[in-house]
């Protein structure tokens, strides 16, 4: 009797780019932590181009170009101008691509001490397809969301709180103990991984379009000053004041 032939399902590989501007590079190390995983993306694209992954690296046109952290030079700005244009799909990856991360802190220091121009998200720089949030990103969910460019599907993020993983998880909330954290307003999909180390949540995954922002500010504002809101909410980027309606500070 003939053994039946393994048929191996053969898929017409797309081509997939990787790009970091000013960022410490966290989201791309946890692409590449989960080698199986990542082989598993590698089933559907073809890497042309992922300075930390590889040696050989190809100029444009991309299929989906992934980029994560904030230009912060004249040479990032036209390299991520570049990215748009030879690329059908581009991706912020990362709390500094979609927040402006830890480095926009320098917006609010002084005019006379700020030498480079303000930093900008790279939704206020160029088109952004969609995202793929947290400090760092999660490994399985930023494999799922590549994939389901790769068919042409729209991925979607989880469309509830940080809070619903921590009820999940048994944690104990942080805000009936009286300690600020950004759980009821920050999109889920990180597992509550801060909570359950007893750590606030501070909003890397960005805002949840339907929370109650009002709410929010009025419990911080019960357990913080206006100045320590102003440094909670720029942990990550100026844009995380937006949620509460916050002003800049004044930067004469």
């Amino acid at each position: 009797m003939e053994k039946k032939k393994e048929t191996q399902q053969i898929f017409i590989k797309k081509s997939l780019a990787i790009f970091s501007l000013t960022c410490c590079e966290g989201c791309q190390f946890e692409l590449l932590k989960d080698y199986v995983n990542f082989n598993h993306l590698l089933n559907f694209y073809e890497l042309k181009n992922f300075r930390l992954g590889q040696e050989n690296n190809l100029d444009g046109p991309f299929d989906v170009a992934v980029v994560e952290g904030t230009p912060e030079s004249q040479r990032e700005y036209k390299l991520l101008h570049q990215i748009r244009r030879e690329s059908k799909i581009v991706v912020a990856m990362g709390a500094c691509a979609n927040l402006g991360g830890i480095q926009s802190q320098r917006n609010h220091l002084p005019a006379k001490y700020i030498g480079k121009p303000e930093v900008k998200t790279l939704y206020d720089t160029i088109k952004i397809d969609f995202s793929i949030p947290g400090c760092p990103i999660t490994n399985t969910e930023a494999i799922s969301i590549l994939v389901d460019l790769y068919w042409d599907k729209i991925p979607k993020l989880p469309g509830h709180a940080v809070c619903f993983e921590c009820r999940l998880n048994e944690n104990e909330c942080l805000i009936k103990k009286g300690l600020p954290c950004l759980g009821p307003v920050t999109v889920a999909g990180c597992n509550s991984i801060c909570i359950n180390s007893k750590e606030s949540c501070f909003g890397c995954r960005g805002p949840l379009p339907q929370a109650n922002f009002i709410k929010m500010k009025e419990i911080l504002s019960a357990m913080l000053s206006k100045k320590e809101i102003e440094d909670w909410l720029t942990i990550y980027g100026d844009y995380q004041k937006k949620w509460l309606g916050i002003n800049k500070r004044d930067k004469s």
